[in-house]
C-alpha cells in the first residue's frame, strides 16, 4: 500500500479517529488491511504487549469494564515473503530437530 492508498482509506473514516498497529515484536510488512474496531484505553504496560486492548474482550471487559473505549482503525500487515509459515511452525520444527539431535 502507499500513500495515496493509505490516504485514500482512511478519509473514509472520521478525522478524530485513534488509529493503531499491533504491538509486539520487529521487522516491518506492507499494510494489507484496514480494519475498524473499538478499543479499551491503557490496558497494559508490559513492553511486549500494545498499550490498548479489543473492546470485546471478554477477559478485559471482566478486569477493568470502566475502562474508556475508542473509536480505532487497525493498521494490519502480513509478510508476504512467509509461505504461510509462522513463528510458531519455525519453533516447533527447531524443538524437533534439537530432540532428535540429543537422542
Amino acid at each position: 500500500m502507499n500513500i495515496r492508498e493509505l490516504i485514500e482509506t482512511l478519509s473514509q473514516f472520521d478525522p478524530e479517529t485513534r488509529v493503531v498497529v499491533a504491538g509486539y515484536e520487529g521487522g516491518f510488512n506492507d499494510i494489507t488491511q484496514i480494519q475498524p474496531c473499538e478499543i479499551r484505553l491503557n490496558m497494559y504496560q508490559d513492553w511486549f504487549y500494545g498499550s490498548h486492548g479489543k473492546a470485546d474482550d471478554a477477559q478485559i471487559q471482566q478486569l477493568l469494564p470502566d475502562a474508556p473505549i475508542a473509536a480505532a482503525v487497525v493498521l494490519k500487515g502480513e509478510n508476504q515473503n512467509s509461505e504461510g509459515l509462522t513463528s510458531t511452525d519455525l519453533m516447533g520444527a527447531w524443538g524437533r530437530r534439537t530432540m532428535d539431535q540429543e537422542a
